[in-house]
């Protein structure tokens, strides 16, 4: 018989009462083919994956064993145990080293192939059987994965209020493995102002999702609680999503849409106030002119100048509120500065803050006014706060500007005698929502825009806290020397 007519079959009948030749013509009318070996043999061709079922002569010596390897390498293959004669406790040890059918060496041909059947029938149910568990260890692996894949936190929760499944990231945010929380109180792990939350009665009687907000430490969760049926237990699901920075946001884009309708009503009325401020400047121009009393003269000049200073903050004003795209033109640091501390110039009087100016001559820069206002202004409105904060009797802010036309730079440094920075929030001041102001005060928005807004214009912003106190911040902007349309520009002027 040749190796591939005989794939199905291993027979071991070392010196059995056996006529070969009958056994192979039984089984080969069923289309079996058998292979007769010796047992080491044998085992060689077990491993090998080529055998469909095996005959055992049980009394061979190394029977046993070779039950053993089959074991211990997972080969499942349906096993016949030949007995030369029946004896009760022999059979009950062959079935209790894993044989599946026992026979007799007198049954013949016939029987063995009786048995064979048999052990084929129960080892397919047992490998289908298995096959099945496998196929619900392998679904379960996967449901653990993604249930452990999943960022938000989720757990279960029986009626006694102890947790049943969390999920990795649950037991990673509260210092635990997963298997250490399982049976543990849910106040014991979430703190006693969850114990009453974790049941949620509610859910339980009415069998309804239920959501709610709950605020840990500096963090906003949104937490989800459903339902959950396992056989007669009732149990609750718990999915604690972590929405801190989207409430940011969306508060942000609240205070956006105030700031834009802001400006919008600044815009209208700065409008409305620039109308009459025009006629008074021009009717005091025209007084100027008719009067000769030298004292009255003073005296309306005083009023041009206040009426010149309210026209000059209406037009800041104006120039901040517009929405308009970005656009570079060619502009004066000093200038800038100063239409900043303009729209300031009140409540920098009323807190007593002295604005020290030391400007160089040559600060022109290729930049959008309106960005650079808006930087200067938060560095401003921070500088004003640290102050009022730290109580001075008299404030102080420095803005100083120096040209390095070899760099072709600008630098601009705003100096404050404020409270300064302290030490662990100087790597993270230009971080988005970072702020050292108290809550409702600070959006930790602004310093964050001024980094965008310098590094679009490719020059750099950096933050100090100087041994003697208060706070340094410099900003340095490239010239814009190269730029295609300063040239432009540029030549239109000489041209001009």
């Amino acid at each position: 018989m040749s190796e591939r007519e005989a794939e199905h079959i291993l027979l071991f009948i070392d010196g059995a009462p056996f006529d070969r030749d009958a056994l192979a013509a039984e089984f080969s009318r069923s289309g079996l083919g058998c292979e007769f070996l010796p047992l080491a043999a044998g085992r060689q061709a077990i491993i090998s994956g080529r055998v469909e079922a095996l005959f055992l002569q049980w009394g061979l010596g190394g029977a046993p064993s070779l039950l053993q390897a089959l074991r211990e390498g997972d080969v499942r293959v349906p096993v016949v145990a030949v007995l030369r004669e029946w004896n009760e406790s022999v059979a009950l040890a062959a079935l209790a080293e894993g044989i599946n059918e026992l026979v007799t060496a007198d049954a013949g041909p016939a029987g063995l192939h009786a048995a064979l059947q048999r052990a084929l029938v129960r080892h397919k149910q047992e490998q289908w059987n298995l096959d099945r568990q496998r196929g619900i260890i392998e679904r379960q692996r996967r449901w653990v994965e993604l249930f452990d894949a999943i960022t938000d936190y989720i757990f279960v929760i029986d009626e006694e209020r102890r947790f049943v499944r969390v999920n990795h990231a649950f037991a990673t945010s509260v210092g635990m493995h997963p298997r250490d929380l399982i049976g543990k109180s849910c106040g014991e792990v979430l703190g006693a102002d969850f114990t009453g939350e974790c049941a949620f009665e509610a859910v339980r009687e009415e069998l309804t999702p239920y959501t709610y907000e709950k605020q840990s430490g500096e963090d906003l969760f949104q937490i989800s609680v459903f339902p959950l049926h396992e056989g007669e237990r009732l149990m609750t699901i718990h999915v604690m999503k972590n929405v801190t920075e989207t409430r940011r946001l969306k508060d942000q884009l609240y205070h956006a849409d105030k700031l834009a309708s802001l400006g919008l009503l600044v815009s209208g009325v700065a409008h409305e106030i620039n109308n009459p401020l025009t006629g008074a400047i021009a009717y005091t121009e025209l007084l100027r002119m008719k009067v000769k009393d030298e004292g009255v003269l003073a005296e309306l000049k005083k009023v041009l100048d206040s009426a010149e200073r309210c026209k000059k903050i209406v037009d800041n004003l104006l120039t901040f509120s517009r929405q308009r795209t970005p656009s570079k033109s060619l502009e004066s640091m000093n200038d800038i500065i100063e239409r900043a501390i303009d729209l300031r110039g009140y409540w920098l009087k009323s807190s007593n803050i002295e604005v020290v100016r030391d400007f160089d001559e040559q600060t022109t820069v290729f930049v959008d006014s309106q960005q650079i206002q808006q930087v200067v202004l938060n560095l401003l409105l921070n500088a004003e706060q640290s102050i009022t904060d730290a109580r001075r009797k008299k404030g102080r802010i420095t803005f100083t500007t120096r040209s390095d036309r070899q760099a072709r730079t600008v630098m601009v440094q705003v100096a404050d005698n404020g409270g300064g920075i302290p030490a662990a929030a100087l790597p993270r001041i230009f971080d988005p929502f970072y702020t050292t102001k108290p809550v409702g005060v600070g959006t930790g928005l602004g310093l964050s825009i001024s980094h965008g807004i310098i590094t679009e214009h490719g020059g750099a912003i950096e933050a100090l806290s100087p041994a003697g106190g208060g706070a340094l911040f410099t900003i340095t902007l490239p010239t814009g020397a190269d730029s295609p349309a300063r040239g432009a520009e540029a030549d239109l002027r000489r041209k001009g």
